[in-house]
């Protein structure tokens, strides 16, 4: 049999062009089936490899007088080429269902520069200047629109979360936060967690949430006296006190970890921080999420699924604490596959922890940035509860106007978060601007939450106000609608009440006990300016306070009967 190559090749390459040519024509072609079908980025890694090794065998049998690895990669240029031309002269064109939406030229090229910005943690505030730049509707990737007017929030009733939302290597599990294959399942798993943020299953949470807040004031002052300039980092305190928290409210406190007490020496924050930035980053692009999950890259994410593997391995072991129902007992109870379960405690571990966190950590931050805010604070504690020590009844922190108003505030300026949905058959309609069916869009949250379209006014400053009653004067809005940081829809947060229970309660806690200040040398924009959203929240600078014991406020008799 003759092969294609063995006839010699002139030094022009005249007798090569017809398979240059069919080389390009084959990239065209690949350009129109993978314009209508999705193909995993795994699985077209392999195929391509595949396919350049095989080219690469039969001319290396062939009798060209040319190198065979020369004719291989001239062929492969040549299809890599085509499929670029044709692919970028597509998403350019008039022809694209997009084409009408103003955006970069090269984010509507490729999605790689939506992961880029989104691995800065500034990607809220770039698309901000955008927005300002090009108009309410922006094309920020070849399929993918964001969108900044109030209206926009409507769209979340009725559209099902994106690709971005893939759980890694598309394991066959049901979990709450990723993208599940159908959303009946998503539905059905919804209501299991549901029973746990019931009236009744949120008092069940209690009295571990009041011991962990005594082991967080603990933790405070022990840390403090250790520190050798009298500070103590208030944000990694935090931190560490929602993730004992939230093993108790996940796992009924079986996981022993205490990194109140003892640190984060494993990682297990750093490391599921590290997971979701990675997740919001890459997952803009899938494809690239399906290849890198196999490589060293996506050792972050291993890891964090090992950990939730052993905390639910030890959860089965172990029998809660009596008394308290824990979020597993009711997945358990409902017969959830195990591995299930694994993702299942991952995703409420993290994302439990992180949001509630961080939240708390900004909203003293602002509150000691404005110390004046802080001492109005205090003030309406004290008269709400004149017993620093005493119950704090949930109805009773409901009822607080202005510390509701500062978790409100903070939540405007630390949430910005971008939530990608896929618009369904039949397309949407939005500001009068029709949106074809399957395009990606996204609320520009951080736009909505600091417009005065939305605050007036002063929507860049922080001012607590705003939410009270009478607001900052008559011209005052206040948009409650237009706060993003729950998300919306069907997939809005369910545990979105017990978060405001656990904030008001800790918060009130801190408040009632301690005068805080930052400080002298607290570079207070500089804080600000650090602070790195990738749906969880990186800060560059820590947040050292000094915590003192307010004159008459006796706490040795409460930690002493949650000895940590």
């Amino acid at each position: 049999m003759t092969l294609p190559f063995e006839s010699k090749l002139v030094m022009d390459g005249t007798e090569l062009k017809p398979y240059l040519l069919a080389a390009s024509c084959a990239g065209a072609g690949s350009w129109v089936f993978l314009n209508r079908h999705t193909v995993r980025g795994d699985y077209a890694l392999v195929f391509y490899v595949l396919s350049a090794a095989i080219l690469h065998y039969f001319v290396q049998a062939s009798a060209s007088s040319y190198s065979p690895l020369l004719v291989t990669l001239s062929l492969i240029s040549a299809y890599f080429a085509s499929l670029a031309a044709t692919t970028v002269g597509y998403r350019l064109s008039p022809w694209h269902p997009l084409a009408q939406y103003p955006g970069p030229t090269l984010w509507k090229v490729s999605s790689l520069f939506l992961s880029k910005i989104s691995l800065t943690g500034r990607r809220h505030k770039i698309l901000d200047r955008l927005h300002q730049r090009y108009g309410p509707i922006l094309r920020i990737a070849p399929n993918t629109l964001s969108i900044n007017t109030p209206s926009a929030v409507s769209m979340y009733q009725t559209m099902e979360k994106s690709e971005a939302y893939r759980r890694p290597a598309r394991i066959k599990v049901v979990t709450m936060f990723f993208k599940n294959e159908h959303e009946k399942l998503h539905r059905e798993r919804k209501k299991i967690w549901a029973t746990l943020f019931t009236p009744s299953g949120q008092m069940e949470l209690m009295p571990s949430l009041e011991t962990r807040a005594w082991n967080l004031m603990q933790c405070l002052e022990r840390r403090q006296s250790e520190s050798p300039d009298g500070l103590v980092d208030l944000s990694l305190a935090v931190a560490h006190w929602s993730y004992d928290f939230m093993g108790d409210m996940v796992f009924g406190g079986c996981n022993k970890y205490e990194l109140m007490k003892n640190g984060d020496p494993r990682g297990f924050i750093t490391t599921g921080k590290n997971a979701i930035v990675m997740l919001d980053s890459i997952g803009q692009s899938p494809w690239l999420m399906d290849i890198l999950w196999h490589i060293p890259t996506s050792k972050t994410m291993r890891r964090l699924i090992s950990n939730s593997r052993e905390m639910m391995l030890n959860r089965l072991k172990t029998k809660p604490r009596p008394g308290q129902r824990d979020l597993m007992s009711y997945l358990i109870e409902a017969g959830v596959p195990q591995l299930d379960l694994e993702r299942e405690a991952l995703v409420a571990i993290q994302a439990g922890s992180d949001n509630t966190s961080i939240t708390m950590s900004l909203s003293l931050y602002f509150l000691l940035a404005e110390p004046r805010y802080y001492k109005k604070l205090q003030a309406e504690l004290d008269k709400a509860f004149p017993n620093p020590t005493g119950p704090l009844p949930v109805n009773e922190l409901m009822a607080l106007p202005l510390l509701n108003a500062a978790i409100n505030e903070t939540l405007r300026f630390s949430s910005p978060y971008f939530i990608p949905r896929i618009v369904p058959d039949g397309g949407a309609v939005i500001e009068g601007k029709y949106i074809p069916a399957k395009t990606i869009v996204a609320l520009a949250a951080y736009s909505q939450q600091t417009s005065a379209e939305n605050f007036y006014p002063d929507p860049q400053t922080y001012r607590p106000e705003r939410w009270l009653e009478g607001g900052l004067g008559p011209e005052t809005k206040t948009n409650r609608a237009a706060l993003a940081s729950f998300s919306f829809g069907p997939h809005a947060c369910v545990a979105k009440n017990f978060a405001y229970q656990e904030m008001r309660f800790v918060l009130a806690r801190l408040i009632l006990a301690y005068d805080m200040e930052l400080p002298k040398d607290f570079d207070i924009q500089g804080f600000r300016d650090g602070i790195l959203n990738m749906r969880t929240t990186l800060l560059e600078k820590k947040l050292f306070v000094r915590v003192t014991r307010r004159p008459g406020v006796d706490l040795d008799r409460a930690f002493a009967a949650v000895a940590v």
